[in-house]
């Protein structure tokens, strides 16, 4: 019989890897007020660009898209959503900047969770705060079309009081102040996705909770670097990581390190690239034709102008254009389109 008693991890011996990456995480925690003092302007820059990217990214693992002018304009709040992707992108939004603004102030209960998954379907009513009426399953799809099963949730009629157990331990556990956050966090998320508790919306309702969390703790690379962004170029790690660590979640005996692991590095990336970003745009000891330059160095594969801007925010449209027609004109790169969204790849 599944329990989501988190006692265990008061005594829990932790790989060496785990406690590596804990300890260069806290490392880079310590250095967050100092960005704050040094670096103000940057980290609003790098704010708003997060939050469009985060909203983009955590949707896309989905297979949610839209324009990327349609999603500016979501962002912005000029327009209403028109069709249901852009529906549930406004509704992350919305949830997200409920996050960025309140989080303290936010508890992780029953009620809340079923608050924040209203919100986050505000846009399509009917789907929105209520525990799953199916039972469900997480399944993959392969290139010749045949599906695999890789786990079966919780059932919908256990739901209700296994996310109450949950959230009780989790409140446990944190006013006992016994257990490191960043693994409270970790084990948090990776039930509450086994559980499994809505009909549609868990991942997103994860990330946005990882969010939640971390902030909670101190832990705000988020709000500057997008940690959906990164997941969803690492989304074969997010979903194979998932998969080892519900191996035997039934029966309590799964091995959690593989998605706590993950997770861990992907915040731990996040710091990593906050370092840079806030390194590079405060300190101007590099040109922004060189950091261009550096940033298609080290780029597999085709990119846009987009992909430039999102990771260089202070650079304006016309200088991306100057260096991207000088790297053209040496050869260094060709295009293989026109326009705004064209494409570049290296020679």
């Amino acid at each position: 019989m599944r329990n989501y008693d988190y006692t265990f991890l008061t005594n829990m011996a932790l790989p060496m890897e785990t406690v590596r990456l804990i300890g260069r995480i806290n490392e880079y925690k310590g250095k967050q007020d100092l960005y704050k003092q040094q670096a103000p302007k940057t980290l609003n820059t790098l704010r708003d660009v997060a939050v469009i990217q985060s909203t983009k990214a955590s949707n896309a693992i989905e297979g949610i898209f839209v324009t990327e002018s349609r999603l500016h304009t979501i962002m912005a709040k000029t327009a209403d959503p028109v069709d249901r992707s852009e529906s549930e992108i406004a509704g992350y939004r919305d949830v997200l900047n409920l996050i960025h603004a309140s989080a303290q102030d936010i508890p992780i209960n029953p009620n809340v969770l079923l608050q924040l998954h209203k919100e986050l379907y505000k846009f399509v009513p009917v789907e929105g705060g209520r525990w799953k009426n199916v039972d469900n399953e997480i399944s993959e799809t392969f290139s010749d079309g045949t599906r695999r099963t890789r786990f079966v949730p919780v059932p919908a009629f256990e739901t209700p009081a296994t996310i109450q157990e949950l959230c009780d331990s989790l409140k446990i556990r944190r006013q006992k102040e016994d257990v490191d956050p960043l693994i409270l966090t970790s084990l948090f998320i990776l039930d509450f996705l086994s559980i499994h508790p809505f009909n549609d919306g868990n991942g997103r309702m994860a990330r946005l909770l990882t969010l939640l969390m971390l902030y909670q703790h101190g832990f705000e690379v988020g709000r500057y670097i997008s940690l959906e962004k990164i997941v969803e170029s690492r989304k074969e790690g997010y979903y194979e990581s998932l998969r080892l660590s519900s191996i035997h979640w039934h029966e309590n005996r799964q091995d959690p390190f593989p998605w706590v692991n993950y997770l861990l590095s992907i915040i731990l990336s996040a710091y990593k690239e906050l370092e840079d970003r806030v390194g590079l745009l405060s300190s101007g000891t590099e040109t922004k034709t060189v950091r261009i330059r550096r940033f298609i160095e080290g780029k597999i594969g085709s990119f846009t102008k987009t992909d430039i801007r999102s990771a260089h925010p202070d650079i304006s449209e016309a200088t991306i254009h100057r260096v991207l027609r000088e790297l053209r004109d040496e050869g260094m790169i060709v295009s293989t389109g026109s326009g705004r969204n064209a494409k570049w790849i290296k020679q």
